[in-house]
C-alpha cells in the first residue's frame, strides 16, 4: 500500500510541474516595441510591427546591425569579438533582452504605446 502512495505522490508532483511549465509558457506577453540602449541611454525605440534594419553605434567603436522582422527583433551582425548578441537569435516576448557587453548595448522588448 505504501508503494502505491509513493507512486501517486511522484505522479502528482510531475503533473504539477508540467502544469506550471505550461502556464509559464502561455502567460508570456508578446511585446510591441523594442528599446535599444547604449551605455544605459535609450538611443532608439523600434515598433516590432514595422520591418526595419538599422545600424547602432555602440561603445568601443562597435557597430551592430539590428533587424526587426515579423514581430521579432535580432542582431544580424556585430563587430564584437564573441558574437553572443548575434547568437541569441530572435526575441519578441516582453522583458526578453539581447546584450552585447563589449558594445555596452542592450536590446529589450517591452509593451508600450505603438
Amino acid at each position: 500500500m505504501k508503494k502505491y502512495i509513493g507512486i501517486a505522490v511522484v505522479a502528482l508532483m510531475i503533473l504539477v510541474c508540467l502544469a506550471w511549465i505550461f502556464l509559464q509558457e502561455n502567460a508570456t506577453i508578446s511585446g510591441n516595441v523594442a528599446e535599444i540602449r547604449v551605455d544605459n541611454e535609450i538611443v532608439k525605440t523600434l515598433d516590432l510591427s514595422k520591418n526595419t534594419k538599422i545600424t547602432v553605434q555602440g561603445k568601443n567603436n562597435i557597430k551592430l546591425v539590428v533587424v526587426v522582422d515579423d514581430g521579432s527583433i535580432y542582431v544580424k551582425s556585430s563587430e564584437c569579438p564573441d558574437k553572443i548578441c548575434v547568437n541569441k537569435g530572435r526575441i519578441s516576448k516582453e522583458y526578453e533582452t539581447i546584450v552585447c557587453l563589449p558594445a555596452k548595448t542592450i536590446v529589450e522588448v517591452k509593451t508600450g504605446q505603438s
